[in-house]
Formats: C-alpha cells, sequence, structure tokens
C-alpha cells in the first residue's frame, strides 16, 4: 500500500510532515517510465582492493584520491536508463541499472560486501592516488567532499555524553503526532535526544507511555535558526532496525505542504533493513506521486550495521541522491509532471525517528526497544 496522502491543513501543525511514497522500491528513475520501479544509478569502476574509485558518467572522467570500497553497494533505477560506466572489480563493486548516467563521487565509507561488478558500458574513470588498504579512507575525513566545496554550516556533535544539541543550531517538534498514522510522542531535551560522547547525535526511540502514545522519540529541525538553498547537505548516519522504525533524514521549505516542497535525503524502513529511499514532493508531485528513487546496499548489507554517508547535491533546476559517495538518482523540472519547480528557495534541515505509521507499518512482536538513530555529523557545503 502507498504511504499516505498528507493533510491540507498542514500549516497549522509546527513541524511537517515526513515523506510520503510507495511502498515499493521507488519511483521510475531518470529516463525511466514505471512508477512503481526504482530510480537512480551508480557509476564508475571500483578497484579490486581498496583503490580509488572512479567517478563519472558513459566515457567516464578521471578521480583523483577519492576513497574506495571493497564491497559495492546496488543501485537501482527506472527502465531506460544506462549500466554503469567503467564495470567493477572482482572483490564488490558496484551494479547498476536504470536512471541518471551522471557520475557519482569516487568516495565510500567501506561500501557492503558483494560479489563481482556490473559490466563496463564505456571507458571508466581512471584513478590516481587512491588510498589503500580494505575500505580506503573513511568519508567524513574531510569536512566537504572536495575543494571545490566549502563547508557553510555543520554540527559534528561533539560534547560531554548526555548533554542537549546546541540550541543555536536546532530546534525541537513535540508532542503527540497526529499524521502518517504514526504512534510516538516526540519530546524535548535530552530524554531522547542527546550527545552520547562520542561524536554522535543519538535520537533514540523508546517503548514507554506519554501523552496518551504508546512510544516516545524525537525531532530536530533547523527552522528558525537557519534555512538553506542550494549545496551539498550531507549527513553521516546508523540508522536503527527493526518493524515500525522511520528513521528519517529530510528538509521543508516552509509550513505550506506541498506547497513550499520537500526533500527527503534519507528515508528507511525498519522492514527494509538494506534500502535508501530519497525523494522529492512539490504541488501536483507530492504523497505517492513524489518522484522518488530506491538505493540497495548489495550482498544483503544491513544500514543498521554500520555508518552510512547520505546526501544530496542541490543547484539551481537539479537535484542529486547519493549514499556513499555513488550518485542513485537525479531529478530536474522536469520530474515535476508539468508542475512548478519549488525547489528555489530556503529550506530547513529535520533528523527525527518515527515509530509506526501507514507507509513502516506498526511494531510487532520481533521490534526490539530501545532503537536508536546515531547522527555522526551534518553538513552544508556550498561552491
Amino acid at each position: 500500500m502507498p504511504r499516505c496522502a498528507r493533510a491540507l491543513f498542514f500549516g497549522l501543525v509546527s513541524g511537517g510532515f515526513i515523506a510520503c511514497a510507495s511502498s515499493g522500491p521507488g519511483g521510475a528513475g531518470t529516463g525511466g517510465s514505471s512508477a512503481g520501479a526504482s530510480g537512480g544509478m551508480a557509476s564508475g569502476g571500483v578497484t579490486a582492493s581498496g583503490g580509488t574509485s572512479a567517478s563519472g558518467g558513459s566515457g567516464g572522467q578521471s578521480s583523483s584520491g577519492g576513497a574506495s570500497a571493497t564491497g559495492g553497494v546496488t543501485a537501482s533505477g527506472g527502465s531506460g536508463g544506462q549500466s554503469s560506466s567503467g564495470g567493477a572489480s572482482a572483490t564488490g563493486g558496484v551494479t547498476a541499472s536504470g536512471g541518471s548516467s551522471e557520475g557519482g563521487r569516487g568516495q565510500s565509507s567501506g561500501g557492503a560486501p558483494g560479489t563481482g561488478g556490473g559490466p563496463g558500458g564505456g571507458g571508466g574513470g581512471t584513478a590516481a592516488g587512491g588510498a589503500t588498504g580494505s575500505g580506503g579512507l573513511p568519508f567524513s575525513s574531510a569536512k566537504c567532499p572536495d575543494t571545490t566545496w566549502k563547508m557553510t554550516w555543520g554540527d559534528d556533535f561533539d560534547g560531554a555524553a548526555g548533554t542537549a544539541v546546541d540550541g543555536s543550531k536546532w530546534a525541537y517538534d513535540s508532542g503527540p503526532n497526529w499524521y502518517n498514522g504514526e504512534l510516538q510522542d516526540y519530546t524535548t531535551g535530552t530524554s531522547n535526544a542527546s550527545l552520547d560522547g562520542k561524536g554522535n547525535l543519538a535520537i533514540v526511540a523508546r517503548k514507554e507511555a506519554r501523552e496518551g502514545r504508546q512510544y516516545t522519540s524525537a525531532r530536530l529541525k533547523t527552522e528558525g535558526k537557519k534555512t538553506f538553498t542550494y549545496g551539498r547537505i550531507e549527513g553521516r548516519m546508523k540508522v536503527p532496525s527493526g518493524q515500525g522504525m522511520w528513521p528519517a533524514f529530510w528538509m521543508l521549505g516552509g509550513n505550506t505542504w506541498p506547497t513550499t516542497g520537500e526533500i527527503d535525503i534519507m528515508e528507511n524502513l525498519g522492514r527494509e533493513p538494506s534500502i535508501v529511499h530519497g525523494t522529492m514532493h512539490g504541488p501536483g508531485y507530492s504523497g505517492a506521486d513524489g518522484p522518488t528513487a530506491a538505493f540497495t546496499l548489495a550482498g544483503g548489507a544491513k544500514l543498521s550495521d554500520d555508518f552510512h554517508v547520505f546526501a544530496i547535491e542541490w543547484e539551481d533546476k537539479v537535484i542529486r541522491w547519493y549514499v556513499d559517495g555513488y550518485l542513485y538518482s537525479t531529478r530536474t523540472p522536469a520530474d515535476t509532471k508539468g508542475n512548478t519547480w519549488v525547489f528555489d528557495h530556503g529550506f530547513f534541515i529535520i533528523l527525527n525517528l518515527a515509530v509506526g505509521g501507514d507507509w513502516p507499518g506498526n511494531p510487532d512482536a520481533t521490534t526490539v526497544f530501545p532503537q536508536e538513530l546515531l547522527v555522526d555529523y551534518v553538513h552544508v557545503c556550498q561552491k
């Protein structure tokens, strides 16, 4: 069943809605036509052991200094897309089907184990100066992907265990959630969101009664503190697992939904432990009709096993989605189905962990509490 359609009286409540989309693997990728198909792609070859992955579309372009993964990731795409250019190595590598042919970044935080790679579809990028070893350099070693970007805002969540987030950067949504069929009550302070003393923000969902709800959790936002127009918005996170869990890293352009737009950088459903969803919503293309794409880790790896980097690169008239440096979806005004492109103004960032809802379904007897979304950092880089 598709996710719920959002209520038109959204603007009456502080915060906003988590994105709605179909419960399948995602919408058609760039060049795809099937609304239920997965979107996006991965491009660039990956070396056999810890070398540099080369980014680039068909024909390839050189990459310098990017870190590789011995295991790869799998990107599923819409019909009509191109296969990955440059192929992949014997140990892991990247498979791709469909979606945009634009090149991804040649960096990864280790990737998931994989076997074999996709067929080469044209000269892949060359590698120069890559890191050696099994997994290469961690993606978080740089504030921004390369020197063409400058970090203009960020939070590395450094501080003593149990302390609150920086109030100059983050505000809270609080109270029982009445939309999307979610079951949690959002709290303020450190009850469900605090620093863990290891450089992470921990957003914790607990099974406990509060305000007529069965669960508590937290939702943080930069609304009223900072908005962002264009740039690379990136977060390194380790998501929870289990039926009914719904972590999200997303952005809203205001509280008149969907008129002011929504960008979902990362959504994961506990019942799909290896899949990331990236979606945009606007007037006439919202809810289950929002252009979406899905990215799946290779080899049955789970997102909850390790940290991963989720990002968008947002420019005038284009938004690109990445996981661990791999491009898997590109959206332009052509994807709005003739409606208005509303991604040309300031958006604020949201981090939250929802429990239950119409899209992920509710927790069941297999779900273990507490559950935790760990956030290593959130960075905004601009050119």
